[in-house]
């Protein structure tokens, strides 16, 4: 076995690194970052991607300082969009006054939007001081959704435990997340955004996500390949999206500067993306909504035995 490769252990299903593991050098979607490559490289066995070597709390702490996803403002593009991701996960049979929980919910867009629609929402983010709310880990929720931030921990697996164990017996738990089965290493150039070096440290396959479910004894109720930005509004597409990105800089930084006039937007190709770009989407960020049964939850602790004396 390649020494390198004895080393890397998957964070998902715990295989060892057989021979000489697929990899990819990827540079970093975030413009401060740019000039940065780094490493990651894909389980032979549930087809899951990780970043290779592991990064201190410090390091991490400053790649997101001046993290582009924190100038996300609330807009009419933001509402529908997240009115797209509620449907989704509403259309299991949701009440319209259910307790909800946005774990990892940023600067609170989505927590906003859902206040506005009626729901008791709420959110919590380890990062965002405005967030940062412990006493929301002792409850338990109608609805717990975690968008785009089970990619981001170090321990996929502990994450997927504590959202279990946030739901009500019954309750919905809706994880999405790119699917790692969809991203090509072999083009690494291609998916430098699906990757978002060094920010996404383990990228889970869509089956080892649902395998990592029903292990739990969940029930999956639906599965999205597809992101909720995905829509059928004239621009308002990944692959346009994605080719304005590559017009300006590609960086992921563009999303959030001020609009920028680009001669390439105005190609047939990019026209035709424009209005029909959703059609040839991949299907590389999925939605899974399940359901946590009673059985699934953990046991609340034993008494302590009481004595004959009393």
């Amino acid at each position: 076995m390649n020494e390198a490769a004895s080393k890397l252990v998957c964070a998902v299903c715990g295989q060892l690194a057989q021979g000489a593991p697929e990899r990819a050098r990827v540079v970093s979607n975030v413009r401060r970052l740019g000039a940065e490559e780094f490493e990651v490289w894909r389980c032979s066995a549930c087809r899951s991607i990780h970043a290779a070597g592991a990064v201190s709390d410090a390091e991490l702490a400053a790649y997101y300082q001046d993290y582009p996803f924190a100038r996300g403002k609330r807009s009419r593009v933001t509402r529908y969009l997240h009115g797209r991701l509620w449907r989704r996960v509403a259309r299991v049979g949701i009440s319209g006054h259910a307790k909800v929980l946005d774990y990892g919910c940023g600067a609170g867009l989505l927590v906003a939007d859902l206040c506005e629609r009626g729901l008791d929402a709420a959110g919590y983010d380890a990062y965002t001081p405005a967030f940062q709310r412990p006493a929301l880990l002792q409850q338990r929720y109608d609805v717990v959704l975690a968008q785009d931030v089970l990619e981001h921990v170090e321990d996929p697996l502990a994450l997927l435990e504590r959202l279990g164990a946030l739901c009500r017996p019954g309750g919905v738990l809706a994880i999405g997340t790119p699917d790692a089965s969809a991203i090509d290493l072999a083009r690494p150039s291609r998916w430098k955004h699906s990757l978002h070096q060094p920010f996404h440290r383990h990228l889970l396959a869509s089956p080892a996500l649902l395998a990592a479910g029903a292990a739990r004894g969940w029930q999956l109720l639906r599965y999205y390949p597809r992101s909720y930005a995905n829509t059928p509004v004239p621009t308002l597409n990944l692959p346009y999206l994605l080719r304005y990105l590559r017009a300006v800089d590609d960086t992921i930084d563009v999303a959030f500067d001020p609009p920028a006039v680009r001669l390439a937007m105005f190609s047939p190709a990019a026209l035709w993306d424009a209005l029909f770009g959703a059609l040839r989407c991949p299907a590389s960020d999925g939605l899974a909504v399940f359901r946590v049964p009673e059985a699934a939850l953990p046991k609340p602790p034993a008494p302590p035995p009481v004595s004959a004396g009393g």
